[in-house]
């Protein structure tokens, strides 16, 4: 560097422009990697979430199996006395 400077004093701006731009490249690199871990942890922790039973649900399944068990003792009376 400090030859071609003696050269051509200008050529500082040279060096100053291709070290952000390989340090902008290089950053550049590492943030998509890391992005793209994150991405596929996140796909990862969405399919495990799909197994798992929203406690929401299980009260709402709950409920429906305590109106059809009341129907039925509702109509079992009625099938003894005929």
């Amino acid at each position: 560097m400090y030859e071609t400077m003696e050269v051509y004093p200008s050529s500082w701006m040279f060096y100053l422009f291709f070290i952000f731009l390989t340090a902008f490249a290089f950053l550049n690199m590492v943030m998509g990697r890391v992005l793209n871990v994150l991405d596929e942890e996140h796909q990862q922790a969405l399919a495990e979430d799909e197994d798992h039973v929203d406690i929401n649900d299980v009260v709402l399944e709950l409920h429906e199996l305590k109106a059809t068990l009341a129907r039925v003792e509702s109509l079992l009376p009625n099938a003894r006395s005929q």
